[in-house]
């Protein structure tokens, strides 16, 4: 059955859009000092992301809201991450909802109940196994939105973890593995699944493996720029046609400008334009081992 949000990330990467997410994480002091001086922190994050993402959307087809930058600021700020995820919506851009979320039973549901409206797809952990993930699995499923399970991330202790040894090798590929199984019945059998995995863009060396044993699902790729990866390095990600893979990237692209420089909108929309043709050619250098649908 087609799942709405893989369909829209599809037609909009072969309609040209560059496979890249714009990570929406607010830090104040990094907020253009002109804009709103003297407001209260959740108005001068809403409009900054007033001003930018009209900037953004004709290059980067995906906004990730990362919901800590907002609930740190309360009730203010979680209107702001609503109004947010509405803006980005409104701009023509899918969201997803970088929330990280996992637990159980009626919990687990309230999270999918509550994120889901502003948002076309979210992040989960996984470590509470297969009940943590059904509620959200089952908006995939019945409403169309996707998923982004945490399998390798790209922080440096990751491997704390992420590489201890089980019976099926690394933990990260048991999670690997999951992700495959909690896609076997989700969207199109010949396309990609709604149950997509973040590995991070940080361990390169890794991504091929973990490609193979998750032929179904879109990759979520977080630490280039910042974090030290590049995006030049991702081809495994991707299938022949460009799909498979989406980059993000946080602050070099809208942290690009001193907090003092008159022309920050400019500087915003030069990143955005040079981040999405980095990630286009990062696409086109591979013919990989995601998912080979013919077009």
């Amino acid at each position: 059955m087609p799942n709405a949000f893989c369909d829209q990330l599809e037609r909009r990467i072969l309609g040209g859009a560059a496979p890249a997410v714009a990570g929406l994480d607010p830090r104040l002091e990094a907020l253009p000092q002109a804009l709103l001086p003297g407001a209260p922190p959740a108005e001068r994050i809403l409009g900054f992301y007033r001003e930018v993402l009209p900037l953004l959307a004709p290059h980067v087809c995906v906004a990730k809201p990362n919901i800590a930058y907002f609930e740190r600021f309360g009730a203010a700020g979680y209107a702001a991450f609503e109004a947010t995820c509405q803006l980005a919506r409104s701009q023509g851009m899918l969201v997803l909802g970088d929330v990280k979320r996992g637990d159980i039973g009626p919990t687990a549901e309230a999270y999918a109940d509550a994120h889901f409206p502003h948002c076309d797809a979210v992040t989960l952990h996984p470590l509470l196994g297969t009940d943590s993930v059904q509620p959200f699995l089952a908006w995939c499923r019945d409403r169309g939105r996707g998923v982004f399970v945490l399998v390798r991330t790209s922080n440096p202790s990751a491997k704390e973890f992420q590489d201890l040894r089980t019976e099926g090798g690394p933990l990260c590929d048991v999670l690997a593995r999951a992700v495959q199984r909690w896609g076997e019945d989700l969207g199109d059998p010949r396309g990609y699944s709604p149950v997509g995995a973040v590995v991070g863009a940080t361990w390169p060396a890794e991504l091929a493996r973990l490609r193979t044993l998750m032929p179904r699902a879109w990759i979520l790729l977080p630490g280039v720029g910042a974090q030290g990866a590049r995006a030049e390095d991702l081809g495994p990600a991707f299938d022949a046609r460009g799909l498979g893979g989406l980059i993000t990237q946080s602050r070099g692209l809208l942290q690009c400008f001193a907090p003092n420089d008159p022309e920050w909108r400019a500087r915003v929309r030069q990143a955005a334009q040079a981040f999405a043709a980095e990630c286009r050619l990062a696409s086109r250098g591979t013919s990989g081992e995601g998912c080979g649908r013919s077009p």
